[in-house]
């Protein structure tokens, strides 16, 4: 059966923007999701940084393209002295343990913590806000603060920014969706947001390209570099 790898970010906008073309493509082909944690945010940086008027009215055209509004929440967290950190080594920690503590849901899993971040403007690096988002998959705080300073947890975020790199190569865009079709051919099927039609007809290009290379798209490219044109 195909499934679909999404590389994503706690703190990349497109990212969750994309949430419900995503849900969406889940809901029309059930196939099974993998996520891997990207690394946008690299180096720790303050939102606060985030609050001139250019990246302002950016988040604003976000809005229009996406359809969906980033809320007052965030745009409070871009005001100066009212900052938190953005960090996505540490959002990926989070990422790997709720994997752990609640397998099985970790595409809502990350598109709650974005909607925590870019609707509510929530901290989602303090442990507070953590486990208010945590609770909803019955996971309670003092097994998530467990799970976060944990070995198996570190390994594991460790490994999927590790496989999030090599997978993207030298097109680092987030948000990234790859289809792996049956014959085991990597499929990128957006780079960067894009509406669901868009999507939609690479990922039926993908699962026809073993059939007919012709009506694959341009895109959609295995990972030995070879791409149904």
């Amino acid at each position: 059966m195909p499934f679909f790898i999404y590389v994503t970010d706690v703190f990349c906008p497109w990212c969750f923007g994309f949430a419900p073309v995503m849900q969406k493509l889940v809901a029309r082909h059930g196939f099974p999701v993998r996520v891997l944690c990207g690394n946008l945010v690299d180096e720790p940086a303050d939102t606060s940084t985030m609050g001139t008027p250019r990246l302002r009215a950016f988040f604003r055209r976000l809005s229009d393209t996406t359809g969906r509004t980033l809320g007052e929440g965030f745009f409070r967290l871009l005001e100066e002295g009212r900052g938190v950190t953005m960090d996505s080594s540490r959002s990926a920690l989070l990422m790997a343990a709720l994997k752990k503590l609640a397998p099985g849901h970790a595409m809502e899993q990350m598109e709650a913590f974005q909607e925590a971040f870019y609707k509510d403007g929530l901290d989602v690096l303090s442990p507070a806000d953590q486990a208010k988002v945590a609770a909803r998959w019955g996971v309670e705080e003092k097994d998530l603060e467990a799970m976060l300073s944990s070995d198996r947890a570190k390994e594991a975020a460790a490994r999927d920014m590790a496989e999030a790199e090599e997978i993207l190569g030298d097109f680092v865009v987030y948000p990234t969706l790859f289809v792996k079709t049956d014959d085991g051919e990597l499929h990128a099927v957006a780079r960067g947001y894009a509406p669901f039609e868009e999507v939609e007809d690479k990922i039926e290009a993908a699962l026809s390209c073993g059939a007919s290379l012709s009506e694959a798209s341009a895109n959609a490219c295995g990972m030995d570099g070879s791409c149904c044109r």
